[in-house]
C-alpha cells in the first residue's frame, strides 16, 4: 500500500549484497484518488482541476521501476521512475471552462447539462527518491518494509473526448483540447510533488 496513492504489489530482486531492483504495479481507487488530489492541492495544484478530477474520477493505475542501495543494516535508499494513468469522466463544459479560465462555472445551468460531457485521460511520468527499513519476522519468510518517498511529476499527456463526435471534429474543439492539455500539464508539473508512505508486506522467496 502506498498512502495516499494506491494499492500496490511488486517484485524485488537482490542481485548483490548492496543493490536490488524493484518492479511495482498498483490500482488507484477510492479513497486514494481524493487523498492524492488533496496532497497535490497542498503543493498548490489548481483547485478547479482537482475538483473536476475528483468529481468525475473513474479509475487509475500505476507502474514503477526502481533501484535500491542497501547498507549493512535493514536500512536502504533508492531512486524510482513511475507511470500513473488517471481516467475521469464525465466532465461537463462547466468543468472544462473552469480548468481553462481557473474559475467556477458550476452556477451556469446550461454548462452543467448532461447533453454534452467530456472524458479526460491523464498520463503522468514521475521520478523520485525513497528511503526504507526492512523488518523480518522471526522464523518466517514474511516481513514488513516501511518506506517514505517523494515523487515529482516531470511531464504529462492529457487527452479529451466528448460524447458528440461532431463536436470533437470541430477545429475550435481541437484547439480547446490542445489548450486544456497545456494548462493541465503546466499545473501538474509545477505543483506535482507527491510524498508517500509505503507499507509493504513482503515474502522472501530465497534465503
Amino acid at each position: 500500500m502506498q498512502v495516499p496513492l494506491s494499492y500496490t504489489a511488486g517484485y524485488q530482486f537482490q542481485f548483490s549484497r548492496r543493490f536490488s531492483t524493484r518492479l511495482q504495479g498498483g490500482l488507484i481507487t477510492e479513497p486514494f484518488d481524493r487523498y492524492t488530489l488533496k496532497t497535490l492541492e497542498g503543493f498548490g495544484l489548481d483547485r478547479q482541476l482537482s475538483q473536476a478530477i475528483d468529481r468525475s474520477f473513474k479509475r487509475g493505475s500505476m507502474a514503477s521501476v526502481g533501484v535500491n542501495v542497501h547498507a549493512n543494516s535493514p536500512w536502504y535508499a533508492g531512486v524510482f521512475g513511475q507511470y500513473v494513468h488517471l481516467s475521469a469522466g464525465p466532465i461537463t463544459p462547466a468543468d472544462g471552462l473552469g480548468l481553462y479560465f481557473k474559475r467556477d462555472f458550476s452556477a451556469f445551468g446550461p454548462l452543467t447539462a448532461p447533453l454534452l460531457v467530456f472524458e479526460m485521460q491523464s498520463n503522468l511520468w514521475l521520478g523520485g527518491l525513497r528511503v526504507g527499513r526492512a523488518f523480518r519476522f522471526a522464523g518466517s519468510r514474511f516481513g514488513l518494509n516501511l518506506e517514505a518517498s517523494l515523487g515529482k511529476i516531470f511531464t504529462t499527456h492529457n487527452s479529451f473526448s466528448s460524447n458528440r463526435s461532431l463536436v470533437d471534429e470541430l477545429a475550435l474543439t481541437q484547439r480547446l483540447y490542445d489548450d486544456l492539455d497545456q494548462e493541465v500539464d503546466a499545473s501538474l508539473r509545477e505543483h506535482g510533488y507527491l510524498p508517500t508512505l509505503d507499507v509493504l508486506l513482503t515474502y522472501r522467496l530465497g534465503r
